[in-house]
């Protein structure tokens, strides 16, 4: 047994491991390098291989084997198992490569491949698979298999945190880049490119709208993914229904398959795409608008492929469009104060030539060149008011020795400095004091001198003191004779933004671990049913011995000390099913005041003399719906961590209020649903916690407390159970002053009812009354326990090893049946499934279904669906005889 127990262990540390790298992954060749050094050992392969989609056929991209395979090979997608298994978006499980059509017999002659299996990685961006090789057939195992696709799960999303990573640099760089730059056809061009990239189009254009007489023509002014030559031959777009939407600046308009759009082929004479055209499937289309409301024009992308672009897409697309406008509005003033300062020069040298003999030419020419300088003061003014509008950006010039000069509204709302509060002061004051230091202004505009543009991202101090962090780019300024004469710096406040990507990455690597762990219940509570349920029979079988005069009492000590290491088994399962937020619940209304109240005294026994315990309970408190034994057992967690952490004494105070969470606070905290809540808050004076512990708290096995003091699952625990229960759990602590725990639960608009309280019950086990029960099992030993136990109460009991044998055994209606015992998830047939036909064949069936992990089926808003029995594995003689004559008596 503790082989067995070994060999399913061994590769789960491996796993994490992997999984602690993709999380940290910021490219794709990361990634790669991840699955090329260990998947292998993970699996247990002899090869291991990673296979990008690129058009139509397979990229091998990487390899671990024992002999070289493909590595750096392409193949066509129809052509090799791994595009049979990316088109299809389902694992191929093969046992034998020479029994199955779909392998290319030939290509893998040469090689050592028996047997494989290969998983789709689902990332929502790229087409991908990961492939195992064994060297013999019949390899793959089913934990094999399960191995695979958890790596493919955490690949995939690791792939996915870094293609989010790479937009936000491409649009912070797209934005930089046309923001400084003021020659049209390049800007045009960069938001095109940058388009084609971040939404994975095959081909993207910018349409410029230039209005003639007749009121409509479009010139194509930059094309990306495909040649220049593309369009030479094809019409300019026109106000038809459905371009119409992109040209008016009416809004976006993105599709699955173009084709199907109703406002699509309405428009003679091509009634669709003209013949020659690139072939467009899905569709994007963005209208680039001014600040002033003129449509410049158009942002277009298709590929040939439906279902390529997302809402996301739009997102990004829109703020791409917004840059672009801008950008188009500061090139056509930079171009008209050109042309007119050179009007200018042009007027005066004329003057010059004049200023003898043409007295009234010159008055009417100065009269000209007064004009002239109106309207650049015009423009420069409204050059101003447009830097001035912008608010999201800190916009200020700096003299070549770093003197603020100038100062826009964004440099106010972000720094919090009045333009006359700063205007005459070093840049410096926005540093923090270690940095200034370092000499980090000084180096800043150093390298703006010499390379003529700083670019970074640190923390920043505003006026009030806070610290924000900024990303910062500097621009040297020369006049022309080539004099550095100052700089253009910009500054955007990017805290939200980091914060968010932080919580994101940390609520990912949750999501794995929750569902790594909720695997491991699963198979675990099988194995803890058939050892304990045997332990019980033993413990009972030794009665019986004992009762015959033998002496046994060495044996029942072993047996009872072995049911005591099976019962703290069951329960670290059952807390890892809670941190996976896959616990059976049963909510009810309750008054978290009252139940606090309730505790008291049970609380102040578990946390000794030498704390003391405080109750502060809001008058009025709103009613909630959570499990009661659930809550119990959370605030008994905290009280006694909190006990641990005063071990000199202290004091702990739990308080309890209604709340409501504001938009304000879902801002910070982007996984909260604002609404009213009921918060329960559990105060200690302790030793505190530093913020590196602060950051790990929630993860399962973490705890400070020496070994033999705690499992580090019950800050877990409770962290699953909120959750589940659509809650939110914060915490606040500082080393040396303590550690507050709240805990929100949503209000519930209902009263409360009178609390159905199931401790310590131990109502008498009926006996049997002649009944019959199949028990339907696919795992021998707990199909074994379950029937040996029934017999022993005094039922007659058939048995089945999976739903076909069970629907077999109902179908003859000569076979008495009063209850259908059945495990949930079964190969061939669910237990549902089999509960379902079973009704149908016998409507008055009563039927007691078990499982080790509830996702298996049946939760309804983290509920039973209603009529549904289910009993819990692991469970006991006793446990299981209460629920079959509760059932059978009605």
């Amino acid at each position: 047994m503790n082989k067995m127990g070994d060999h399913i262990a061994a590769p789960w540390p491996r796993l994490f491991a992997a999984a602690e790298r993709l999380a940290q992954a910021r490219s794709l060749d990361d990634v790669v390098e991840v699955v090329r050094t260990a998947a292998r050992t993970i699996i247990g392969a002899q090869g291991i291989t990673f296979v990008l989609a690129e058009g139509d056929h397979c990229h091998y991209v990487a390899e671990d084997a024992v002999a070289p395979l493909w590595a750096g090979q392409r193949f066509l997608l129809t052509q090799c198992i791994s595009g049979w298994v990316m088109m299809h978006g389902e694992p191929a499980i093969v046992p034998d490569i020479y029994a199955d059509p779909r392998i290319p017999h030939d290509a893998y002659r040469p090689t050592f491949v028996q047997s494989l299996v290969m998983m789709p990685v689902d990332t929502g961006v790229t087409q991908a698979a990961i492939g195992a090789y064994w060297d013999r057939t019949g390899a793959p195992a089913d934990f094999a298999v399960e191995l695979l696709g958890q790596l493919a799960r955490l690949v995939a999303a690791a792939i996915r945190n870094v293609s989010l990573q790479t937009s936000f640099e491409i649009v912070n760089q797209t934005g930089a880049a046309v923001a400084a730059d003021q020659d049209l056809e390049r800007i045009v061009q960069t938001v095109t490119d940058a388009g084609v990239e971040l939404t994975g189009a095959e081909f993207g254009a910018f349409f410029y709208n230039r209005v003639a007489e007749d009121g409509e023509s479009y010139m194509l002014y930059s094309l990306s993914g495909a040649p220049r030559n593309a369009f030479a031959g094809l019409p300019m777009p026109r106000n038809t229904a459905l371009f119409a939407t992109t040209f008016t600046g009416q809004g976006i308009v993105r599709s699955d398959d173009i084709r199907l759009d109703p406002r699509y082929g309405l428009s003679a004479p091509h009634h669709g795409m003209p013949q020659g055209h690139l072939p467009v499937v899905s569709y994007l289309a963005v209208p680039v608008v001014s600040h002033s409301g003129e449509v410049h024009g158009g942002l277009f992308f298709g590929h040939p492929k439906p279902g390529r672009f997302s809402a996301e897409h739009e997102k990004i697309m829109a703020g791409i469009a917004g840059h672009a406008a801008t950008a188009i509005d500061n090139a056509r003033l930079h171009a008209q104060a050109r042309h007119e300062i050179a009007a200018r020069t042009a007027a005066e040298a004329e003057l010059r030539q004049l200023n003898v003999t043409l007295e009234q030419r010159i008055e009417a020419r100065t009269a000209d060149i007064r004009r002239a300088f109106d309207r650049l003061k015009e423009s420069e003014q409204r050059f101003g008011i447009l830097v001035q509008g912008v608010t999201d950006y800190a916009i200020c010039m700096l003299d070549a020795h770093g003197i603020v000069t100038s100062w826009n509204a964004g440099a106010e709302r972000i720094k919090g400095y009045a333009a006359d509060e700063i205007v005459g002061r070093h840049f410096s004051a926005f540093y923090r004091q270690a940095d200034r230091e370092e000499g980090a202004p000084a180096r800043a505009l150093g390298v703006a001198a010499v390379a003529g543009r700083f670019e970074a991202e640190g923390w920043r101090v505003r006026r009030d003191g806070s610290e924000f962090w900024a990303s910062v780019v500097v621009d040297a300024i020369h006049d022309d004779d080539g004099r550095l004469i100052g700089f253009a710096k910009v500054t955007r406040d990017l805290t939200e933004k980091r914060a968010i990507e932080d919580q994101l990455r940390q609520a990912q690597k949750m999501e794995a671990v929750g569902q790594l762990t909720g695997g491991i219940a699963h198979d675990f509570n099988n194995l803890l049913t058939v050892i304990g349920g045997n332990i019980e029979l033993a413990g009972r079988a030794l009665e019986k011995a004992e009762g015959a005069g033998q002496d046994v009492g060495k044996a029942r000590r072993a047996v009872a000390s072995a049911m005591k290491g099976a019962e703290r088994a069951a329960t670290l399962t059952q807390r890892l099913l809670a941190f996976s937020r896959r616990q059976p619940l049963s909510p009810k209304p309750l008054d978290l005041g009252q139940m606090v109240a309730g505790l008291g005294e049970l609380l102040q026994r578990s946390l000794g003399e030498l704390v003391r315990l405080e109750t502060i309970a809001q008058p009025e408190l709103w009613a909630v719906e959570a499990d009661p034994n659930q809550i119990e057992n959370a605030l008994l967690n905290l009280a006694v961590n909190a006990r641990d952490a005063m071990p000199g004494g202290g004091t702990l105070t739990i308080e309890t209020a209604n709340v409501r969470l504001d938009q304000a606070y879902v801002a910070r905290h982007p996984y909260v649903t604002p609404g009213d809540y009921v918060m329960v808050a559990v105060t200690d004076t302790g030793t505190g916690m530093s913020a590196a512990t602060l950051d790990k708290i929630f993860e399962p096995f973490f705890t400070t407390k020496e070994i033999g003091r705690g499992t580090g699952l019950g800050l877990s625990q409770v962290y699953g159970f909120v959750k589940q229960s659509g809650g939110s759990i914060e915490v606040q602590s500082q080393e040396g002053q303590g550690t507050c725990v709240k805990l929100y639960l949503p209000r519930l608009a209902g009263a409360v009812a009178g609390r159905d309280d199931a401790r310590g019950r131990g109502a008498a086990i009926g006996p049997a009354r002649g009944e019959t029960i199949l028990v339907v099992e696919d795992d021998d030993g707990v199909r074994a326990y379950s029937a040996e136990i029934l017999r022993e109460l005094g039922y007659d009991v058939l048995e089945a090893a999976d739903g076909a044998a069970a629907l077999a055994l109902v179908e003859q209606p000569e076979r008495a049946i009063d209850l259908l015992f059945s495990d949930v998830v079964m190969p061939g047939m669910s237990g549902s499934d089999l509960g379902e036909r079973a009704r149908a064949l016998r409507p008055g069936l009563k039927i007691l279904f078990t499982s080790g992990y509830t996702r298996d089926g049946f939760l309804r808003g983290q509920r039973l669906e209603s009529g549904i029995a289910l009993l819990p594995k692991p469970f006991a003689l006793a446990d299981l005889a209460r629920h079959i004559r509760d059932l059978l008596d009605g």
